[in-house]
């Protein structure tokens, strides 16, 4: 099975309790450049039981905006009135530096104000997989619990799909 074909199996499961396919994934996939992914991504994410993925849908998190390597808009998320806007409830925003994780050196967003880390590999010309890393956040929150990170996708999009304004 390809790379493509993989990614749209696991995406169509509603919960992947051992997230070993999601790895082997990610493992088998080519790097990509920071200079390559500049563009506007709509997101999601995979179902294995990370605290994050259900703060996320609180946020309303919509996708990422790379617009350059110092200018990261990790959290475009959606308002009361159906706007996107960069959500900077994690101390700020963040940056797009050339990292290696699990063996391969590829774009990783490395936010501003948390110890956190969106490890990316291209699973084809519009579509990355994503991986979270990083240190405990304050009072002990494990960005990667018993081992287990959170899986994350993004589809480039020509557009936003809808009003970006520049604060909610």
């Amino acid at each position: 099975m390809n790379a493509i074909d993989e990614f749209e199996r696991l995406k169509k499961q509603p919960f992947i309790a051992d997230e070993t396919p999601l790895l082997k994934l990610f493992d088998s996939l080519e790097p990509v450049t920071s200079h390559q992914i500049l563009a506007k991504w709509r997101g999601g994410g995979f179902d294995t039981g990370h605290w994050l993925l259900p703060v996320l849908a609180d946020m309303k998190w919509s996708g990422k905006w790379l617009l350059s390597e110092f200018d990261v808009k990790p959290l475009i998320c959606l308002d009361d009135k159906g706007r996107l806007f960069s959500n900077q409830s994690l101390n700020g925003e963040a940056s797009l530096l050339m990292m290696e994780f699990r063996g391969k050196v590829s774009a990783t967003v490395a936010y501003d104000g948390v110890p956190m880390f969106g490890h990316l590999r291209r699973i084809d010309e519009r579509t990355l997989l994503g991986v979270v890393n990083g240190k405990s956040l304050g009072a002990g929150k494990a960005i990667v619990p018993d081992g287990k990170h959170q899986y994350f996708y993004l589809e480039r999009v020509d557009e936003w799909p809808a009003e970006f304004v520049e604060a909610a």
